[in-house]
């Protein structure tokens, strides 16, 4: 199975060995895995699921920051400076299965097996991913904005098929490369999280359903033809 974030980094020998030191831990859909502001000394490696990263403002308000898919450490910020859960965790599009491991052990065997380079490229890339999205919700009109997340997400989440043929301006009615997201947000939360209105967000799908880009249904977006999806986010089409 594909990983993603610190997993990504590692070798299957060494992703093997966080998921065999953990205690194995199921959360199901909307069963916070962290909260803000605990104090939790655990890490947990995310070896199937889907999870949501959310903050609450001072306000009351939550805010989305992120999905994160398996392959994924989560908590380990806290790990390495001691301080609170700076972000609830919680599965979303279904359950996640887990392995918790302290955050002791965690250190020890980033250690034993001399992965502090590769953490600490985790955290930047983390660091890069926010700056980039912040950089988006500034610069792009919606349209190419709703285009760019999906597109982020179907590298960090999708599972690519080949896509449907004949979409809209297709030619040939060749077939289209395409991946399914099973990403578990409303309308809403995603456009809170992307800088847009729900009906913003209800209007771009329709427009990218019309173009045969996309087909929606519960809790997950169908992409039938990346390529184009690509040419909508670049103001191509």
């Amino acid at each position: 199975m594909r990983r993603q974030g610190f997993g990504a980094l590692l070798t299957d020998e060494q992703w093997a060995v966080f998921l065999k030191a953990g205690a194995t831990r199921v959360f199901p859909d909307g069963e916070p895995i962290m909260r803000q502001g605990d104090r939790e000394g655990v890490v947990y490696m995310l070896a199937e699921g889907t999870v949501k990263v959310s903050v609450v403002r001072p306000d009351g308000t939550e805010s989305l920051l992120a999905l994160r898919g398996s392959g994924e450490a989560l908590g380990e910020f806290s790990a390495l400076s001691g301080l609170p859960r700076t972000a609830t965790v919680t599965p979303t599009g279904g359950g996640c299965l887990t392995r918790a491991l302290t955050s002791a052990h965690f250190r020890l065997l980033v250690g034993r097996m001399d992965l502090h380079r590769a953490l600490w490229e985790h955290v930047v890339k983390r660091q890069s991913e926010g700056e980039s999205q912040r950089a988006e919700i500034v610069a792009l009109p919606s349209g190419r904005r709703l285009a760019a997340t999906l597109l982020r997400l179907t590298g960090v989440l999708g599972t690519h098929v080949p896509g449907a043929g004949g979409a809209k301006g297709g030619g040939d009615g060749a077939a289209r490369h395409g991946a399914v997201l099973r990403v578990g947000l409303s309308q809403k939360e995603l456009g809170d999280w992307i800088g847009m209105s729900r009906a913003s967000v209800a209007a771009e799908f329709g427009r990218l359903r019309s173009m045969g880009i996309i087909r929606t249904g519960r809790q997950y977006v169908s992409i039938r033809d990346l390529d184009r999806l690509r040419e909508v986010a670049q103001g191509d089409s």
